[in-house]
């Protein structure tokens, strides 16, 4: 969450310098942004019910529930697919939904978590396991430090955080009248008249 918190940031204040404006969202084309929350209330709720002992960790239930809110969001993107930078997000998600169901939770490699002096190795209660050499599809896993951020990614984060770039700067920069289908603006006034 620290990785995709400071991508965002970045990207608002990559925005802003170039003429984008936080108000412009509610001009954006966002299509059904009740499925976003959806998705990320559900993950929200596990990460909740797993803190307070309510899911074991890694269990049936909290693992279906999981990758059930990545395809939620998964669908959101896809049916904001208009906007640039949606493919890159969407797939990175699919990525962390694919290594989750094949594991139960995400897992994340012991080794990042000792290039981080995290200490012990425990991984907190919900989303998360630790890899080991049952794990399956490890390189999707967990597995890349950031020491900066106290955060270990995994290849979907990076996915993620590169396709959160243009998809922040299109959504701060839209202006009704504008095509960001072909990756241009243009501007209504500007069209030719007939």
């Amino acid at each position: 969450m620290p990785f995709t918190i400071a991508v965002v940031l970045i990207a608002v204040l990559a925005s802003a310098v170039r003429g984008g404006r936080l108000r412009r969202l509610a001009e954006a084309p966002i299509e059904a942004p009740w499925l976003l929350f959806l998705g990320l209330g559900v993950q929200i709720a596990v990460d909740i019910a797993a803190g307070r002992g309510v899911l074991a960790d890694a269990s049936l239930a909290g693992s279906l529930l999981l990758v059930l809110s990545q395809l939620i969001v998964v669908g959101w993107l896809l049916w904001n697919r208009h906007l640039p930078g949606v493919w890159l997000v969407a797939a990175g998600l699919a990525l962390n939904a694919a290594v989750m169901a094949a594991n139960g939770a995400m897992p994340v490699d012991p080794g990042a978590m000792r290039a981080l002096g995290l200490g012990e190795l425990t991984v907190a209660p919900g989303k998360h396991t630790l890899l080991t050499d049952e794990t399956r599809l490890p390189w999707l896993a967990d597995v890349l430090p950031v020491p900066p951020l106290r955060s270990i990614l995994s290849v979907g984060d990076l996915c993620i955080g590169v396709g959160l770039v243009p998809l922040t700067h299109a959504l701060m920069t839209w202006r009704s009248g504008s095509d960001h289908r072909g990756g241009t603006e243009r501007d209504v006034s500007d069209a030719p008249m007939s």
